[in-house]
């Protein structure tokens, strides 16, 4: 992941997702990478998350700014700015007042490169898939927005079917203590570091075996948009 050159603008990574715990899930390890190559990385949580509540503290009502301090702690320390968006969790629709508003901020912070919920796992959380919708929609109309990542969902029995790989072998460690800054969801299997693992090297499995036998761990990403391109460099001829 190159992000930047002496000729080129600095790479402006945007992950949007729908909960707090969501970025963490799906790309931490891609976020973090892209900031160590030098990119402008952001987080935008489009709701507060009060309704998803603990499994292991059930019938306990969280307070609206709980989880974004959770979310401020995960993200501590690592160059990665995050935004609220304060949105209600559990009823969002990929409807005009949404995608005008995720339009604004792709805008605003001159995105690249999204990242966002797969479009694909009918079964997934209906927050995800309205703002896999909803994002993919607003980046249609970001001049800057050369390439669309959708991550892996951890809905069973999705229909994912990844195509990009990044390699997270040597931050892995850190989203698994990053995950666990979400105290308010004790209980969740999918925050668990055995879940965490595994799921790094399930995609690697399939796409770079020799790779993930030697110990590699991976995220895994769909796209909708890959743009490729090519620069002269200064030895090449001129046409």
């Amino acid at each position: 992941m190159s992000s930047t050159s002496s000729s080129g603008p600095v790479e402006r990574v945007v992950a949007v997702v729908a909960h707090p715990d969501d970025a963490e899930l799906m790309c931490y390890g891609t976020l973090r990478k892209a900031r160590e190559s030098g990119a402008v990385v952001s987080v935008v949580v489009v709701t507060h998350g009060a309704n998803g509540v603990s499994v292991a503290d059930a019938g306990r009502q969280l307070t609206e700014d709980e989880r974004e301090k959770e979310v401020t702690a995960a993200w501590h320390d690592t160059g990665i700015d995050t935004v609220f968006l304060h949105l209600p969790d559990g009823a969002l629709k990929a409807d005009l007042p949404l995608i005008s508003r995720l339009e604004a901020e792709l805008n605003r912070l001159k995105c690249g490169l999204l990242i966002t919920h797969s479009p694909r796992a009918a079964n997934d959380h209906q927050d995800h898939l309205a703002i896999a919708a909803a994002a993919a929609n607003a980046a249609t109309r970001v001049p800057t927005c050369h390439t669309v990542l959708h991550g892996e969902p951890h809905a069973p029995r999705s229909g994912f079917r990844p195509t990009v790989l990044v390699d997270i072998t040597d931050v892995l460690d850190d989203k698994v203590r990053a995950l666990t800054a979400h105290h308010s969801q004790g209980g969740r299997w999918y925050l668990s570091p055995q879940y965490t693992r595994h799921r790094a090297a399930q995609a690697g499995w399939s796409l770079r075996p020799a790779a993930t036998a030697d110990g590699r761990a991976f995220e895994a990403f769909e796209t909708t948009l890959l743009t490729l391109a090519f620069t002269l460099s200064p030895e090449d001829p001129q046409p």
